[in-house]
């Protein structure tokens, strides 16, 4: 396939995401994905590496069981949540 000078098939909307990993990025990614707002400060807290909360959880998908949640995380290797009421 041959683009001209200034076409690139479309691979900055299909890369675009590996090459700005930020968590702006994954909330519009998000967002288009799931049609639906995504909060960034949630996204941010995961991307960091931070403990898992029942906010961070509840802010990313509510209603969401953060007992199984974290489980999934833990077997992952995200580390551990952060304790209860968190």
């Amino acid at each position: 396939m041959e683009f001209g000078a200034e076409e690139r098939g479309g691979a900055e909307r299909l890369f675009g995401l590996l090459v700005d990993a930020g968590p702006e990025a994954y909330a519009r990614f998000a967002e288009d994905h799931f049609e639906r707002p995504v909060d960034r400060g949630a996204v941010a807290a995961v991307l960091a590496g931070g403990p898992l909360t029942r906010g961070t959880v509840e802010a990313l998908s509510v209603g969401a069981d953060f007992g199984a949640v974290a489980a999934r995380a833990r077997a992952m290797g995200f580390g551990e949540p952060a304790g209860p009421g968190s």
